[in-house]
């Protein structure tokens, strides 16, 4: 299923929710000199969430990804739906700097899932025309312009992120997320759903402890996600254990999984 995969990418038809999304968002997250997320399923009842909602479901989104995958059924996978208050690639430091170097979001590739898909769609909710987002393996780079979107590969797709925010700019993006199912392939997809989102929580909370670092544990910790993604983009898959036992020893130590978890 994965062997024409190519990057999608669009533009919703409306503007007047991700507009008012980056407006809420400066309000609420101006003051992070690092990248914060926030967990879209956490965002309080209101104008603001019920904004993020409908961009969610927007149909020129699902209509894009169904034409990538026609047999497949998509489904969305909001437990790790996120608000990204972007950093700047330029100045990234600590733990951020896995937010902008070559990446791939998760280390899981490597895990039989019947050929489901753990889909991530990424929407501009305003300008972000100074910053280029680089997938290498297929030669394509996108600068997204508000309203805009591309989706890709959870844990098959290599990207980098370039550029920088100029100090009276910001970018605020959502990380949207759904589930591919192909036909006969309904008993992963469970796994596929359970697997990532454990992933995309410890992964945020770690970094989230991380990007700005203070005392040497912070440091250690920083260093631990930093080397964790050079090991898994140049060396052996073997050592992608490693790294997940790493990640999963910081991430049951952190107060902000306990958080997370009630």
């Amino acid at each position: 299923m994965q062997e024409n995969f190519a990057v999608i990418s669009g533009s919703i038809e409306k503007d007047v929710d991700v507009r008012y999304i980056a407006n809420i968002a400066k309000d609420r997250y101006a003051n992070y000199t690092t990248a914060h997320h926030e967990w879209i399923n956490k965002v309080e009842a209101g104008d603001y969430r019920t904004a993020l909602d409908k961009v969610r479901t927007d149909p020129t989104i699902l209509n894009t990804i169904h034409k990538q995958f026609p047999h497949a059924t998509i489904k969305p996978a909001t437990e790790a739906d996120e608000v990204y208050w972007a950093v700047s690639p330029k100045g990234a430091t600590g733990s951020d700097r896995s937010l902008v170097d070559c990446h791939y979001d998760s280390p899981l590739a490597w895990i039989p899932t019947g050929g489901v898909i753990f889909y991530r769609v990424i929407i501009a909710c305003n300008e972000n025309n100074t910053v280029t987002t680089t997938f290498p393996n297929e030669d394509k780079r996108v600068k997204m312009n508000t309203k805009d979107f591309h989706g890709l590969d959870y844990n098959a797709d290599l990207h980098c992120v370039e550029g920088a925010i100029p100090k009276d700019k910001y970018r605020v993006l959502l990380k949207m997320h759904y589930i591919i199912v192909p036909p006969d392939a309904q008993g992963y997809e469970s796994f596929v759903k359970s697997m990532n989102v454990g992933w995309t929580v410890l992964s945020r909370e770690t970094m989230r402890m991380s990007a700005n670092p203070t005392n040497w544990y912070e440091y250690l910790v920083a260093l631990i996600v930093n080397v964790c993604r050079v090991v898994f983009n140049n060396y052996d898959k073997a050592l992608i254990l490693v790294v997940a036992l790493c990640c999963m020893y910081i991430f049951i130590k952190s107060s902000a999984v306990k958080k997370f978890l009630k």
